[in-house]
């Protein structure tokens, strides 16, 4: 049965967009979060809004769910530190998930979304890959993602999955400029990472071509607009455009002393170029914002990159 209602677990910053975006299209949205301020805006843009966490009875929330809903599952993972499963057990990251498939299995829905990562893939030292690329991580983050993902592609469920894998995000109110002008900002290991972006409102435009147009099968798609950029690039790029002078630069191994542990490590240290060529051929998906110079030169236009909307955490 086609989607007429869409739930969205954990509505943050993509959540939001997802909702506004799904809401102007006629579609019915109802939306978990915990924080008083993004359920205003939820609710300001016409989503029906519950207040629960992961733990909660989340009976007020499953009871909405029925054939013609997709839930889309938007929720981080809860834990820092990564413990594999006790034998024979679910591990305690996969188990809140598990709850939550139950439940959709119970109300027999029509699709499930789980928003991902590409943190999944480790390290490939800078190479093109696609999702059928081999999942290396190294981070603590990225194994439980990939736990998750496993988890829900063997479950054999009578609706199909999709596996949403998003690179770096970045839109309104989420963007390197406030960082950059307060002076906090360093640029690591002089900036030559290449790195993966999206922008937030292609995330929830990608997100309702799988659920418009991504058929019956299980499938993961890489969610990124296809055009890795150093980071020296974008930075230099945002410093001409605003006037702003470039950030200081920091050593990896300054950093690392600084931000210890593997997730921090990791962020800096794997590389990949991610392709999304399987989103747009098979969703038939073109972006509004192809590149992040495109992107950023919208909300630098629009003025919008330092204004966070409400309850937004900003993330570099």
């Amino acid at each position: 049965m086609s989607t007429t209602k869409l739930v969205i677990l954990g509505a943050g910053y993509t959540g939001r967009e997802l909702a506004r975006l799904a809401v102007e299209r006629g579609y019915q949205v109802g939306a978990t979060t915990r924080s008083e301020e993004s359920a205003t805006t939820l609710e300001e843009l016409g989503a029906q809004v519950v207040h629960w966490s992961v733990g909660d009875d989340p009976a007020r929330w499953v009871e909405a769910l029925g054939p013609s809903t997709t839930v889309v599952y938007s929720i981080p993972t809860l834990f820092k530190d990564y413990e594999p499963a006790p034998p024979g057990e679910l591990a305690r990251h996969v188990k809140p998930v598990a709850d939550i498939i139950d439940a959709c299995r119970r109300q027999e829905i029509a699709r499930f979304i789980y928003l991902s990562s590409t943190s999944v893939y480790g390290d490939h030292e800078g190479r093109w890959i696609d999702e059928t690329a081999s999942r290396k991580p190294s981070s603590p983050y990225g194994k439980m993602r990939a736990d998750i993902e496993d988890y829900l592609l063997e479950s054999s469920l009578d609706f199909p999955v999709n596996i949403a894998r998003l690179v770096g995000i970045y839109g309104p109110g989420r963007t390197l400029v406030d960082a950059i002008r307060s002076g906090r900002y360093r640029l690591v290991d002089g900036g030559k990472k290449v790195t993966n972006r999206i922008h937030v409102h292609d995330i929830a435009r990608a997100l309702l071509a799988m659920i418009e147009r991504g058929g019956d099968q299980d499938r993961v798609f890489n969610i990124t607009d296809g055009h890795p950029q150093p980071v020296r690039d974008l930075v230099e790029f945002i410093c001409d455009r605003t006037g702003l002078a470039p950030p200081p630069e920091q050593s990896l191994q300054d950093y690392t002393r600084r931000n210890p542990g593997p997730n921090a490590l990791a962020r800096w240290k794997n590389t990949a170029r991610v392709l999304n060529d399987r989103l747009r051929k098979e969703l038939e998906f073109t972006l509004v914002y192809p590149d992040s110079f495109a992107g950023y030169q919208a909300a630098l236009a629009q003025g919008s990159s330092t204004t966070t909307p409400s309850g937004a955490q900003r993330k570099y």
